[in-house]
């Protein structure tokens, strides 16, 4: 890894370009279809759960340890996304939606 590869990783958390924020913005407006339909819900919460965003476990491998905080940061970003994407609540709850 090199500090380019670092910084394309900043870029990524605070947008500095238009098409980046169009991208973010697409991402948002994937999660929010996702979000109306049940199937969708039940994979958005999937993916949190296999990224162990709800899980707190201390491996005494270190590698794992790195492993883990990765699969998290992902999680969390999905997670920062659906709360964006007003539904968070319905993909945590697993709540029915009227008209489905």
């Amino acid at each position: 890894m090199s500090v380019s590869d670092i910084s394309y990783f900043d870029d990524y958390e605070f947008p500095d370009t238009k098409q980046d924020e169009n991208q973010h913005g697409m991402l948002v407006t994937a999660i929010q279809k996702m979000g109306k339909e049940y199937v969708g819900r039940e994979f958005l919460r999937w993916l949190m759960e296999k990224t162990k965003v709800f899980e707190q476990e201390f491996p005494k491998d270190l590698t794992l340890v790195a492993w883990n905080a990765g699969l998290r940061t992902v999680g969390l970003e999905i997670l920062s996304l659906c709360s964006e994407a007003n539904v968070l609540q319905h993909v945590l709850t697993k709540e029915v939606i009227e008209n489905e």
